[in-house]
């Protein structure tokens, strides 16, 4: 995995299939399919309801679950929406019936993970609903419960008794994007799949079962869309200000711009290698003074580097090994000590969150962190250290070298303006924090919206993410953590710090609120992908070294029982003949 830049079910997946399906026992294969495949779920309802104003809507997700194995499953999604979405719900039901279902709660993330942990080994329902990246969530349930098998000696068969289905509901807000409403984009998942049984709708109408799409990427808004400005005056004295933008609005890059380059060399780089080049070009004529911090795996065999721009040949890059992306910033952390710069800029792809997320503690700079991914591709998510210097440095996340610089031209903007504490250009809209006090009074044609509006959780968002670049100094701090979940929890929206919990009993609650006080509520732990519950049938290819020495212990213990009986045979034959 390290050296290859994926994993083996990756890699080989369709060959690792066949082999698992290959065996004498007919229930031992179903159970290796069902864990490879992710087929122990089946997702039997679906439906996608959108209510629209105007040039934004409020979107619900509603998915019903069935075990199609023998014990408890759960169900994870990795997906993304647009940056500028914000999740605003979650609930989880023992039926469709709305008003019996259990709502979310707003926690901090580490507590939020934590009992939700604790539930899994007591098998009590919680969901999950988590910010892994500017614009990438995970979402988990659990417990889906299993089916139960007995046999019916008068028709001498095994009789399976389905189990309970489980129902859940997600809603998220977000902005129409060229005369559509943009769905949650799957990046991956564990344990649920779909077919031909599955009852699918979007806005009513039924769409193919079996798809191999979660979802299509954007539905047609019913009603023309005309982009609008916004306000949104919230009570602490700071307004959000949307305005509809064109790519003829851009703001420049200063010529004098102090830039650094970190190029990933990731063996998965190689397929992005033309990408590379042009990029590089490109960057050539954005500033005058560029370093580019050349990364390096372990598998490489030579320290990372930097050298000049125009040092750089890029058909003579080699790609080895592979990198996340804390390890490269980690690099080039250490290599650019006593240099200051402007903007980072991360020349990376879409891979590196399967080779795990922890890191050391990364500082967040002064100079706005960009994340470029040039094959389009977004990662499942980042680890909380990465995403912090990520967010609270100004930075992002961009499909391409084009979108990254706008959006820094419109933040460097910003920054020269004293009245405004941040700018942005993101899904159409400039995005603008200001003062209350300061802000220009709008006309008619501006749209203002009062706390209690809806459309406030889009402006909730962006303020929380301005009072994480005000506070990028202290970002750390308790103190500083607790006064940004207040605003998730004032207004009801996920975000790098506050998840949203589903919990079913007082218990669990009284538990939370235990969590909830510690101080570390906001540490959360790295997870892989399916990690937090055991598959139910590990698939190995080859034996780890504890599982060797099981077998060499059973050989022997089989030896020694075998010799054992033959010294007892022969005793028993000298007895027999005396």
């Amino acid at each position: 995995e390290a050296y290859f830049d994926e994993t083996i079910f990756d890699g080989e997946r369709q060959i690792i299939l066949n082999a698992v399906k290959d065996t004498w026992s007919g229930d031992q294969a179903l159970l290796a399919w069902q864990a490879v495949d992710d087929r122990e779920v089946l997702l039997t309802q679906q439906e996608v309801n959108i209510a629209e104003y105007g040039d934004w809507a409020e979107v619900e997700l509603f998915e019903a679950y069935q075990n199609q194995t023998a014990q408890r499953q759960e169900v994870i999604y990795y997906f993304s929406l647009p940056e500028s979405a914000v999740l605003t719900g979650v609930w989880l039901g023992d039926s469709p019936d709305r008003e019996e279902r259990f709502a979310f709660r707003v926690s901090p993330r580490g507590a939020a993970q934590q009992i939700y942990r604790e539930q899994l080994v007591v098998n009590i329902d919680p969901a999950l609903l988590e910010q892994v990246g500017p614009r990438q969530y995970r979402l988990r349930v659990f417990p889906i419960e299993p089916q139960r098998w007995h046999w019916d000696e008068n028709r001498e068969e095994r009789i399976v008794t389905p189990g309970a289905q489980l129902y859940m509901w997600l809603t998220y807000t977000v902005l129409a994007d060229d005369g559509g409403w943009p769905l949650p984009l799957m990046a991956e998942k564990a344990n649920v799949y779909w077919d031909q049984s599955s009852q699918r709708y979007i806005g009513g109408d039924p769409i193919e079962g079996e798809t191999e799409l979660w979802l299509p990427r954007s539905i047609a808004a019913a009603n023309p869309v005309e982009p609008t400005a916004h306000q949104v005056d919230f009570p602490s004295g700071d307004s959000v200000i949307l305005l509809p933008t064109s790519d003829g609005e851009i703001s420049e890059i200063p010529k004098d711009l102090r830039l650094a380059v970190v190029l990933d060399r990731s063996r998965s780089m190689e397929m992005q290698s033309a990408a590379v080049a042009v990029a590089l070009t490109e960057l050539q004529t954005v500033a005058n003074d560029v370093d580019v911090y050349l990364t390096s795996s372990f598998y490489r065999g030579e320290q990372a580097s930097v050298a000049k721009l125009a040092e750089i040949a890029p058909d003579k890059i080699e790609y080895v090994g592979g990198q996340n992306s804390a390890e490269l910033l980690e690099q080039f952390f250490a290599l650019s000590k006593g240099r200051s710069y402007d903007a980072l800029v991360v020349l990376t792809d879409g891979t590196g969150f399967k080779l795990g997320g922890e890191s050391a503690d990364l500082t967040v700079p002064n100079a706005p962190v960009w994340m470029v991914h040039l094959d389009g591709n977004f990662p499942y998510g980042y680890d909380d250290d990465t995403l912090q210097v990520i967010q609270a440095s100004g930075g992002g996340v961009a499909g391409s070298l084009d979108e990254a610089m706008h959006r820094l031209a419109a933040n460097l903007e910003g920054v020269e303006n004293p009245e405004i504490t941040s700018r942005d250009i993101l899904d159409g809209y400039e995005w603008i924090t200001i003062p209350t006090s300061a802000a220009i009074p709008q006309d008619d044609q501006v749209v203002t919206h009062k706390a209690d509006d809806p459309f406030t959780a889009l402006a909730a968002r962006r303020l929380i993410l301005s009072e994480m670049y005000q506070q990028r100094g202290q970002i750390e701090q308790v103190e500083t953590l607790d006064a940004l979940h207040a605003l998730a929890k004032e207004y009801g929206v996920v975000t790098p710090y506050s998840s949203m919990i589903v919990l079913v009993t007082e218990r669990q609650q009284e538990r939370l609120d235990k969590l909830e006080a510690q101080d570390n509520r906001f540490e959360r732990e790295a997870e892989e992908i399916g990690e937090t519950t055991p598959s139910p049938m590990e698939v190995t290819g080859v034996p780890e070294p504890h599982e060797w020495l099981l077998i060499i212990l059973g050989v022997a213990i089989l030896s020694w029982y075998s010799w054992k009986k033959r010294i007892q045979l022969a005793q028993d034959k000298v007895r027999f003949h005396n």
